[in-house]
C-alpha cells in the first residue's frame, strides 16, 4: 500500500494507480511515489499550473456507459472508439480490414513479442511524473502493428470520448510501423460536459527504415477536461514521422511531442493550429533530436489567442556533435484578439554541429489593421474581416495537410470555431 500522507499533492490519484499488472507497473508506481508534481518553478512547467489537477477525488474510469458518437467522417476510414478511455469495440468497426496490419485494443496484445520487445521504450518513467503514472495504471490503448512494405487502405479513426464523471482516464496507445509500411491516423477527442475528468495520454511511435507515419490530432472537448499527452517518436533511416495538432477547444491542454531521428535521411514534420477563447490553456512543448547525420525536419506552429485564452510554446531542436548536414526550420506565430489573452513562446536550438542549416523564431501580434480596413472599406463586415483575416493567417499550416478530403472537413471545422473567436 501507498506510504503517501493526506497532505501529500499525490495523494487522491495513489490508490488509482496501484496494482495494476500491465508491464512496468510496479517500477512506474515506484516513480510516482519519487518525482514531485511540476510548479511554475519547474522550468518545463513555468507557465502551466497542474497542481490544481491533484486536488480532486477521481475515480477509476467508467466503461459500459451510453455515449454519443459525431456523424461519421465524408470518406472512408476505419472507426476505432474508446469511451473513458476504454475500447469499445460494439461502437468501433470490423478492424480486420486488412491483411498484414493489426489495429486493437492494446490489452488484447500485451504477451505479444512486439508489444513486449517496445513498449515502454520510448516514453521512460524516470523523468516525467505525468508518465510515470500512466506507466502505473494505463486504461487501455490502441495498438497498431503495420508490416514490411503494407500500406494500410485507409486512414484509421480513433475517436476518444470523454463523458461527465470525474475521472482519471489515462489512454495508452503503441503504434509500429515496419520497414516501408505506410499509415495515416486521424485522432479526434470529444467530450460531454466533462469539465472535471483528467485524460492522460501516452502514445509510442516507432517509424521503421523508409516508413511513413502520419497523425491528425483534433482537440475540440467543449467544457472538457483537463487533457495532457506525450508522444515519443523514433523515426528510422529514410523513415518519416508527421504530426498536424489542432486545438479549438478544453481546459488545460499539454502537448508533448518528443522526436528522435536515428537514421540517415529521417525526417520529421510538426504543425499545429490553435484557436483559443473563453479561458483555454494550451500548450505545445515540443522535442527534436537530431541524433545522427542527414536528417531534415520542418515545425510551424501558428495560433489565435482571444478572450482570456492562454497559448504557450516551447519547441527545442537539438543538433548532436556528430550530425552533420541537418537541416532544421522551426517558427511559431501568435496573434492576440484582445487585451486579456496571453501568448508565451520559446523556440530553441542547440546546436553542435558545425554543418548545419537551422532556423527558429517567434511573433506575436494583432491583426492587420491595413488589411482589416481595405477589407471594411469593400464593404465587408467587421465580423467578417476579422474572420478572412484569421483564416488566412492559418492557412499556412492547414494546407500543410496532405489529405484533401481531411483537409476539407479541418477546414470547415476551424472556419465554425473562427466564427466565435
Amino acid at each position: 500500500m501507498s506510504t503517501m500522507t493526506a497532505t501529500d499533492p499525490k495523494a487522491t490519484v495513489l490508490p488509482l494507480l496501484e496494482g495494476s499488472t500491465w508491464p512496468g507497473a510496479a517500477e512506474a508506481f515506484a516513480q510516482v511515489h519519487a518525482l514531485p508534481v511540476p510548479t511554475s518553478k519547474t522550468e518545463a512547467w513555468k507557465y502551466t499550473r497542474v497542481g490544481k489537477l491533484f486536488g480532486a477525488n477521481y475515480a477509476a474510469p467508467v466503461a459500459n456507459v451510453t455515449a454519443q458518437l459525431p456523424a461519421r467522417l465524408p470518406f472512408e476510414a476505419t472507426r476505432v472508439v474508446f469511451v473513458n478511455g476504454h475500447f469499445r469495440a460494439d461502437l468501433s468497426d470490423d478492424l480486420k480490414v486488412q491483411k498484414g496490419m493489426v489495429v486493437d485494443s492494446l490489452t488484447h496484445h500485451l504477451s505479444h513479442g512486439p508489444v513486449k520487445e517496445h513498449y515502454g521504450t520510448l516514453a521512460t518513467t524516470s523523468e516525467r511524473l505525468f508518465t510515470a503514472m500512466n506507466t502505473a495504471a494505463p486504461t487501455d490503448g490502441l495498438i497498431l502493428l503495420v508490416t514490411k512494405g503494407v500500406k494500410v487502405e485507409k486512414p484509421i479513426h480513433v475517436l476518444h470520448v470523454t463523458t461527465s464523471a470525474r475521472q482519471l482516464i489515462q489512454p495508452r496507445d503503441l503504434l509500429m510501423l515496419h520497414e516501408g509500411a505506410e499509415a495515416e491516423l486521424i485522432i479526434e477527442h470529444i467530450a460531454t460536459d466533462a469539465p472535471e475528468a483528467f485524460v492522460n495520454t501516452v502514445r509510442e511511435c516507432l517509424v521503421g527504415e523508409g516508413a511513413r507515419l502520419t497523425i491528425h490530432k483534433l482537440q475540440h472537448e467543449v467544457n472538457g477536461p483537463a487533457n495532457i499527452s506525450f508522444e515519443g517518436v523514433r523515426v528510422a533511416t529514410k523513415g518519416h514521422f508527421g504530426i498536424s495538432t489542432t486545438t479549438l477547444d478544453g481546459a488545460l491542454i499539454r502537448n508533448e511531442v518528443k522526436v528522435s531521428l536515428a537514421g540517415p535521411e529521417a525526417h520529421a514534420e510538426l504543425n499545429g493550429v490553435y484557436l483559443l477563447n473563453g479561458t483555454t490553456h494550451c500548450d505545445n512543448h515540443t522535442y527534436i533530436g537530431h541524433d545522427v547525420p542527414d536528417c531534415t525536419s520542418d515545425e510551424l506552429y501558428k495560433g489565435l489567442v482571444s478572450g482570456k485564452g492562454t497559448s504557450v510554446f516551447n519547441g527545442k531542436v537539438y543538433v548532436k556533435q556528430d550530425a552533420q548536414r541537418t537541416r532544421a526550420y522551426q517558427s511559431n506565430a501568435n496573434i492576440l484578439l484582445g487585451d486579456d489573452a496571453k501568448v508565451y513562446t520559446k523556440p530553441e536550438l542547440e546546436i553542435y554541429a558545425d554543418d548545419v542549416k537551422c532556423s527558429h523564431g517567434c511573433t506575436i501580434g494583432r491583426l492587420d489593421e491595413k488589411g482589416l480596413f481595405y477589407l471594411r472599406s469593400r464593404g465587408v463586415s467587421e465580423a467578417e474581416a476579422h474572420k478572412l483575416m484569421a483564416h488566412a493567417f492559418i492557412t499556412e499550416v492547414v494546407e500543410r495537410v496532405q489529405n484533401e478530403e481531411w483537409k476539407a472537413v479541418l477546414t470547415a471545422i476551424i472556419d465554425n470555431k473562427l466564427a466565435q473567436l
